[in-house]
């Protein structure tokens, strides 16, 4: 039951806040890398900023939960998790990203997991938004709830890697993470008589980080961050089985799928694909693609809500 009242701060206003810095974080990583990340004050403040951002998540939902959620906010929610992911993943993605000694520039991870995750994205947007015109609703999976954590972690994670370039410290970071979460399940259960699921989550994905990089350092390789954004593109892809596989069948079974369905499902793929491309194989300017993949993500989660109160547009324009 939402707390009676009115909090001096509502989560929509947290939430716009939220997006106010992103642009500087990716415009701080772009500054890190090309002046090498090791200690690097550029790539502290984007880790910090990134920290922050996160944070700001977890506040709005806490005050939406107190004081009740709203339409508007149910819409700038899920729309600034995702422009946060892509302000803040497509950098690493850059084959410009990186100067390395001999003057090459590289990416830290590669461009097509990347896309990947982002055709995940705009493809469950476009699902979504067929189901919500025929009122057919999914239940949202544990893992799905946890997808947006697991990226902001990954965030985290590839900030700091490259940044302390300490193998010892990682080891003893990614340690205490595997461990802290069955330690707080423990006490969770012993205090509450309940079971928290995320603590598997949480101390699996540490320690998948954990083996990659005993590996690294065994056999001098240099694959933990990469490692990390393919783990993170799985799960990612994992937590949309429900939509992809229970909905689709929903959905063909209603026969009724329009071509306006189509276009979003068609433009779910190409759009991310093109952006990508463009990152990877031109020199063009990136802050229009960067700014292009946000508007539509945001033009996405508009037709979600749209599509809910089944006033969305009947145009094959959709994703333009």
């Amino acid at each position: 039951m939402p707390a009676p009242g009115r909090p001096w701060i509502t989560a929509n206003q947290v939430t716009l806040a939220r997006l106010i810095p992103m642009p500087i974080l990716s415009w701080l990583i772009y500054k890190g890398g090309s002046q090498g990340f090791e200690d690097n004050p550029y790539m502290w403040s984007a880790l910090i900023a990134g920290t922050l951002i996160g944070f700001t998540d977890w506040i709005d939902g806490m005050i939406a939960r107190k004081y009740g959620p709203t339409v508007l906010g149910g819409l700038l929610d899920p729309i600034a998790d995702k422009v946060f992911v892509a302000l803040a993943y497509m950098p690493f993605a850059d084959p410009g990203l990186a100067r390395l000694p001999d003057g090459t520039w590289v990416s830290l991870v590669p461009a097509w997991a990347c896309a990947l995750m982002f055709v995940r994205e705009f493809f469950v947007t476009g699902l979504r938004s067929a189901y919500e015109l025929r009122n057919l609703t999914l239940k949202t999976s544990y893992l799905a709830k946890v997808k947006t954590w697991t990226q902001m972690q990954g965030i985290g994670m590839m900030l700091l890697v490259p940044l302390v370039n300490n193998p010892r410290f990682i080891f003893w970071l990614l340690t205490i993470g595997a461990v802290l979460p069955m330690v707080l399940f423990v006490i969770f259960w012993i205090t509450k008589k309940r079971v928290w699921p995320g603590a598997f989550v949480m101390t699996g994905s540490f320690v998948g980080m954990l083996a990659v990089h005993l590996y690294d350092q065994a056999y001098g390789t240099n694959i933990t961050i990469p490692a990390i954004m393919i783990g993170i593109v799985a799960i990612t892809w994992i937590s949309a089985f429900d939509y992809i596989a229970v909905g689709w069948k929903q959905l063909r079974g209603r026969g009724d799928f329009s071509r306006a369905d189509a276009v979003r499902l068609v433009g779910s793929i190409t759009i991310p694909t093109l952006l990508f491309a463009v990152l990877v194989e031109t020199p063009a300017p990136r802050w229009p693609l960067f700014l292009i993949i946000s508007f539509e993500l945001a033009v996405g989660g508009l037709d979600n809500l749209l599509s809910h109160h089944k006033v969305a547009t009947k145009a094959l324009a959709w994703g333009g």
